[in-house]
């Protein structure tokens, strides 16, 4: 019995199909985001993210990368990480909490969860100058930290949330 190509190729593509539907279905691309970021790193790994807040937490993530699955797990990592949070509590993961959440990291590709946390982080960063932009809140500042904003409001002369407290 020889083997025929046709048939090789018409199972490839229905397995490749296939996966694309189940990989979308699982992880719907989301169209108006309120904060996205798509970096790419120094290893060529590209990772994005999406997220929508609802009530100041992350109610929606959607995730993205074209590395290696240790890159498919740290971004996964990040935004199930982020998901129910504030924007200060996200501010607040960091490449170690990755690590923790997928159990750890050759010392090869620890440099994937510094890359999903950046991810998430300039997400983040894009959230809140569009929401600082958009906001009718009297008294709201940004306030760099760590390279990404992180909204302040003064109540009573103190600041809540953000960096310091």
């Amino acid at each position: 019995m020889s083997f025929n190509p046709v048939i090789g190729i018409l199972v490839l593509i229905v397995v490749v199909v296939a996966w694309f539907l189940v990989h979308y279905w699982l992880n719907p691309h989301i169209e108006n985001p309120d904060g996205k970021a798509r970096i790419t790193g120094s290893c060529k790994d590209t990772m994005e993210v999406r997220l929508v807040f609802r009530d100041g937490k992350v109610a929606k993530t959607s995730h993205w990368t074209d590395g290696c699955a240790h890159s498919y797990n740290c971004i996964y990592a990040a935004v199930t990480l982020a998901t129910g949070k504030t924007a200060e509590e996200v501010a607040d993961i960091d490449a170690d909490d990755i690590c923790e959440f997928v159990g750890g990291l050759p010392s090869d590709h620890l440099h994937c969860a510094k890359l999903a946390v950046d991810t998430l982080h300039a997400a983040l960063d894009d959230y809140l100058k569009k929401s600082a932009l958009s906001s009718s809140c009297v008294g709201c500042t940004l306030q760099a930290r760590d390279g990404y904003q992180i909204r302040n409001k003064q109540v009573g002369g103190a600041a809540k949330g953000g960096a310091g407290s």
